[in-house]
């Protein structure tokens, strides 16, 4: 599948070099915030989308596949393994320019996990529970203007410049969520959302065995049921 290409101002293509990463959209069943989708913030110090929120996610090794990747890179970044229920599939692969990185994203259904999350404070500020109502109720993401800041190379405290550009993004709650991050949560509820409009439900994801808030649709699909 080729990527699109990039989001924001720059809109160029893959080069044929670019590295390839992946991240996990996992989705959990929260008894109060109903699905939940885990999402870290980055470290303000980090070279490239310090301060951002995102998937967990990283490098797809030599070797590895992209779910391999994603769920690897899942359990480094929130300091627990991906207790995977089931894996659903991948979204539309994503150019990221400013890293250069051909992102494939993962989605795949959580056991919600049993103890706190453990991030790995090198990689992770913060683990955001972001409710996938919250998601579907957007409209679709939209342009924002953004800031950023550059440093000096020598002088990592000294500022040199400030740009400004516009980017894809929507905002939850006191959440500003933007760039790929924002794509990908987009492309999943456009995913989601005619299912959601066919049934009167909230989202078509797969129920856990024995699930009796759960039932089967006439195509076979598991419709979770508040």
């Amino acid at each position: 599948m080729t990527p699109q290409l990039a989001y924001g101002r720059h809109r160029g293509p893959a080069k044929l070099k670019s590295r390839r990463a992946a991240v996990a959209v996992g989705l959990y069943l929260d008894p109060d915030r109903g699905w939940t989708i885990p999402l870290t913030r980055r470290p303000h110090a980090l070279r490239h989308h310090g301060g951002q929120i995102c998937f967990p996610g990283g490098r797809i090794e030599p070797g590895e596949s992209p779910r391999e990747a994603a769920l690897r890179e899942f359990e480094e970044e929130l300091g627990l393994p991906a207790a995977v229920y089931r894996v659903c599939g991948n979204l539309p692969l994503q150019f990221v320019y400013a890293s250069d990185n051909v992102v494939t994203p993962v989605v795949c259904v959580l056991h919600k996990p049993d103890e706190e999350w453990k991030p790995d404070p090198g990689e992770v500020d913060e683990v955001i529970a972001l409710p996938l109502d919250g998601v579907l109720a957007q409209s679709r993401i939209r342009p924002m203007w953004h800031r950023r800041t550059v440093h000096a190379a020598a002088n990592p405290e000294r500022e040199v410049a400030h740009i400004r550009f516009a980017a894809p993004a929507f905002e939850y709650d006191s959440l500003r969520i933007w760039g790929a991050t924002a794509v990908i949560l987009d492309q999943l509820a456009q995913c989601l959302l005619p299912h959601r409009a066919r049934s009167g439900r909230d989202a078509i994801l797969p129920s856990w065995p024995g699930d009796a808030a759960s039932q089967a649709d006439a195509s076979g699909v598991r419709t979770f049921r508040r």
